[in-house]
């Protein structure tokens, strides 16, 4: 999908390849978006940013909001402070965790090492993540295949919740960002109850709702979503100043 756009992706910290030292503070996270977007001396930024990195998206938005040329919003995360585990957490419980799993013995083998801390702790929340994602997708076989167990952290990912809910309930309630704003969610989202937030959010912003697609619509129905995504930016391009 990139032509003729030039795409930059990242690997945010404790993800991918990238280390897992420091901390997971969202002011740091935000704080290494911007140090990115300065190294390759954009003034301006579009950001695209699906689950957390929605979230992030938007708490980059609410901090530099003179940066950000448009914010699309996929299957975004929409809420901070105690409504994380009121929503977001509560519906990937229901949806994600109360359902079947791939193997039970790889589900306990990786409930097990998330016990021990360090590589150990890392693996098995890679292994239970994997035995996971068949439940974010509509149709299971549809899963995302190329996700990697060796680059998962639970570091990241608590250290990354705790500062999310460490913030107030209403961080987000008061930002305010001039930019275009796209929301796009699969009809069947694990946490698709988060769509009403971002709409209040963004009044103004598209809101498109694919049918019969999960948590991750560009692999259930790809032709579909990229249309949505290319569309949204052509608009912002034909609307920019000369």
């Amino acid at each position: 999908m990139s032509p003729p756009y030039r795409v930059v992706s990242y690997n945010q910290r404790g993800c991918g390849p990238s280390t897992c030292d420091g901390t997971f503070d969202v002011e740091k996270q935000v704080a290494d978006l911007d140090a990115i977007r300065t190294h390759l001396g954009a003034g301006q930024i579009h950001i695209f940013g699906h689950s957390w990195g929605g979230l992030l998206g938007q708490l980059y938005a609410k901090a530099h909001p003179q940066q950000v040329a448009s914010l699309v919003l996929c299957c975004s995360m929409g809420n901070t402070g105690s409504r994380v585990a009121a929503m977001e957490s509560k519906g990937i419980a229901e949806r994600v965790m109360a359902k079947p799993k791939r193997s039970q013995l790889a589900w306990v083998l990786g409930g097990t090492l998330m016990q021990f801390p360090g590589r150990l702790g890392d693996l098995g929340f890679g292994l239970a993540l994997k035995q996971l994602l068949p439940n974010y997708v509509v149709r299971r076989e549809r899963a995302p295949k190329t996700f990697n167990i060796y680059y998962s952290s639970k570091r990241a990912w608590r250290g990354t919740n705790k500062s999310v809910k460490a913030l107030g309930d209403d961080y987000l309630g008061t930002m305010s960002l001039e930019a275009p704003v796209l929301i796009v969610q699969g009809e069947q989202d694990v946490i698709r109850e988060t769509n009403a937030v971002l709409a209040a959010r963004f009044p103004t912003a598209p809101n498109v709702r694919i049918p019969d697609t999960g948590h991750f619509p560009w692999v259930e129905e790809p032709a579909v979503f990229s249309k949505t995504i290319l569309d949204f930016y052509s608009r912002v391009a034909s609307a920019a100043p000369a």
